[in-house]
């Protein structure tokens, strides 16, 4: 069971391996620093302006962003700028490029793993972002890409190879990454159930 750690003050150390954290070392999967770069590929978590196409899960590439020196030295984020991949339509911000939109840093109580099995609440700001350079399976459903790299190996179920290869436009643009181990072959050829026959045909 883990142990829950009640900080009365968080401490230069603490902060900064806060900071080196991935972003899974807290339930709401926010990462503790975004290291940024002109074109980065991000996803967005948080459904900012629904109305506007801004929503969780739409992607998008960094495309600039104002940020200001903190406490401790060190940048922290005002604004992220980024331009859209594929919208389900077309914006224009004024004076920003088409596509282009603002994100800012909003404040949420996160839940953070800490070492021997211990965990602490903090309150963080930050812009709800993520680096997008690969995702589960779960969260690509309802997405289609002309170029589909995917790692079958450590799928358990049917359901789950269905779905990280049905996002692909056509086979000449899939890559499948890795031999296919004994036991992902098997799952293969013995069949799927019948749910998943359903849901597929």
């Amino acid at each position: 069971r883990r142990k829950l750690i009640h900080l009365k003050e968080i401490s230069d150390e603490f902060q900064q391996a806060f900071w080196d954290q991935p972003p899974t070392s807290t339930d709401l999967k926010i990462p503790g620093k975004l290291s940024l770069c002109i074109g980065l590929p991000v996803m967005i978590r948080c459904n900012a302006a629904t109305e506007l196409g801004i929503t969780k899960g739409q992607e998008g590439t960094v495309y600039a962003w104002q940020s200001r020196k903190g406490s401790k030295g060190q940048r922290v984020l005002d604004t992220l700028f980024v331009t859209l991949v594929n919208p389900p339509s077309p914006m224009q911000f004024e004076g920003l490029p088409l596509n282009v939109v603002p994100l800012g840093p909003t404040k949420n109580r996160v839940c953070v793993n800490l070492p021997n099995n211990r965990h602490t609440m903090i309150t963080q700001e930050q812009v709800k972002v993520l680096p997008n350079f690969a995702m589960t399976d779960y969260t690509s459903q309802g997405k289609t890409r002309p170029f589909n790299v995917v790692d079958l190996h450590k799928c358990k179920t049917h359901q789950s190879l269905c779905t990280c290869l049905s996002q692909s436009a056509s086979a000449a643009g899939t890559i499948i990454l890795q031999g296919l181990s004994e036991g992902l072959k098997y799952k293969i050829t013995k069949g799927a159930s019948g749910a998943l026959l359903t849901r597929i045909s």
